[in-house]
Parts: C-alpha cells; sequence; structure tokens
C-alpha cells in the first residue's frame, strides 16, 4: 500500500496539482558519503545534509523499463572546479575510491514554502564507475564548459556475465593460473600466419 511507503503529508501533498519535489543523490565514496541536490542552500533532511550544486547538475537515463535490463545513470555537473561540488573534482584524483561503490537518488518532497515534507525516498540506486571530465567546444563568444559525470550502472549490471567470463589473459589466469593461451591475443590481431609454411 502507498501508506507504507508515504506519511499522510507526502500522500497529501502528491494528489496535489502542483507537486514541490527535488532529487537528491547520495555518493558512497569509499573514504565516506557525500551528499548533493541542485538547489542553492545546503539542504538537511534525514539526517544528512546536501550540499547544493546551483542548478548546474544533471541527472540523465532515470526511469523504469521494468524488462530486467542493466540499466544506467549519469550524473553530471558543469563547471569544475570552481563552481561545482569539490568532492567530485577530488574523486577524479581517486578513482577506486569511487568505482564499483553505491551511488542512490532520492525524491524529497516539499510544501509550497519549500520545506521538507518527510524524509527522502529512495527511486534508484547502482554502482558508479570511473568519473570522466568532458569540455564542450568553445560557441563564438560563449566560452566552453567543463563537466564531470560519473556513470551508474543498476543492479542488473554484469549479472549475465559468468564470473572470469572474458577472453583475456587476466580471466584465463582466474580460470587456469599459468595458462599463457590468451597470453598473445593482441599480438596476433593484425598478424599473418602461413600454414603450413615449407
Amino acid at each position: 500500500m502507498l501508506s507504507d511507503f508515504f506519511t499522510s503529508d507526502q500522500l497529501a501533498l502528491l494528489t496535489a496539482s502542483r507537486v514541490f519535489c527535488s532529487l537528491l543523490v547520495k555518493f558512497d565514496f569509499q573514504s565516506g558519503a557525500e551528499y548533493a541536490w541542485n538547489g542553492n542552500t545546503a539542504l538537511l533532511t534525514g539526517g544528512n545534509t546536501y550540499l547544493p550544486m546551483h542548478g548546474m547538475g544533471t541527472i540523465d537515463g532515470l526511469g523504469l523499463s521494468g524488462n530486467g535490463a542493466s540499466d544506467n545513470v549519469t550524473v553530471s555537473v558543469d563547471g569544475l572546479p570552481d563552481q561545482a561540488l569539490g568532492f567530485l573534482a577530488k574523486a577524479l584524483e581517486d578513482t577506486p575510491s569511487v568505482d564499483q561503490q553505491l551511488m542512490t537518488i532520492y525524491l524529497q518532497l516539499f510544501d509550497s514554502e519549500w520545506q521538507n515534507v518527510g524524509g527522502p525516498l529512495p527511486l534508484w540506486w547502482g554502482f558508479m564507475q570511473p568519473p570522466r571530465v568532458s569540455r564542450t567546444e568553445m560557441q563564438g563568444t560563449d566560452g566552453a564548459v567543463q563537466s564531470i559525470s560519473i556513470v551508474a550502472e543498476n543492479a542488473f549490471f554484469n549479472r549475465s556475465r559468468p564470473s572470469y567470463g572474458r577472453f583475456t589473459d587476466r580471466d584465463q589466469q582466474a580460470r587456469s593460473p599459468g595458462d599463457k593461451f590468451f597470453g598473445f591475443v593482441s599480438s596476433i590481431l593484425v598478424k599473418t600466419v602461413t600454414y603450413p609454411d615449407y
């Protein structure tokens, strides 16, 4: 039932003709959890403080496919390094603390005065991939925009692939230590082998 997930105040807001809400993001880095949202001030909710992204953040790919496929969500922030969240820039310096760690996206409801109503509601979670930095081309007098993005894969990521299921030397060593069968694959990709060779 909806009442098991939403409070009565949240249900009342959701039935209104206009709903005030925002998405919140929790990054579970190895160095500790970090919190962000797209507002202009720090947001205290659910016992955590979400740092502002000042409208510079975007979340792409959030949805429900319902087919059990591996979907991914990308969280990106424009305007590095001084205009965005510093911990995302630091994540670039220590990629292992980010890779395969959890990222959770929440929905926060507000009243018409933009005051919290209830705690954050979890919408989606996934495993973060190494962060990337991109830069747009300059357009006339407009400068280029630099941004950092983190892709997170959902729970179905790599579920169809058996452990050590790739044809690489690394996976072969895990399957059969000492076997050199795949150790030379890269060297024979564009090589011509004549057989028999008299």
